[in-house]
């Protein structure tokens, strides 16, 4: 849920800052999936569900990929 000001503040002279928001997002999707397909857990399917409409097109099709959209 953290926009991209949240994420540089919380990662401030951390190793993960580098890769940006974007990616950390990506990152991020790919583990609720793999989340979501062990544990079938609503409020993880409720995190990813919270970015479907993401701007940010990678994210989108990342996202899609955990909730298994096609």
């Amino acid at each position: 849920a953290w926009d991209e000001a949240t994420f540089l503040r919380m990662t401030e002279g951390g190793p993960i800052r580098r890769i940006g928001h974007e990616r950390w997002l990506r990152n991020v999707a790919v583990a609720l999936g793999n989340a979501l397909r062990a544990t079938g857990d609503p409020a993880v399917r409720a995190a990813l569900a919270a970015r479907v409409q993401d701007p940010s097109a990678l994210v989108r099709e990342h996202v899609a990929w955990a909730l298994e959209i096609k």
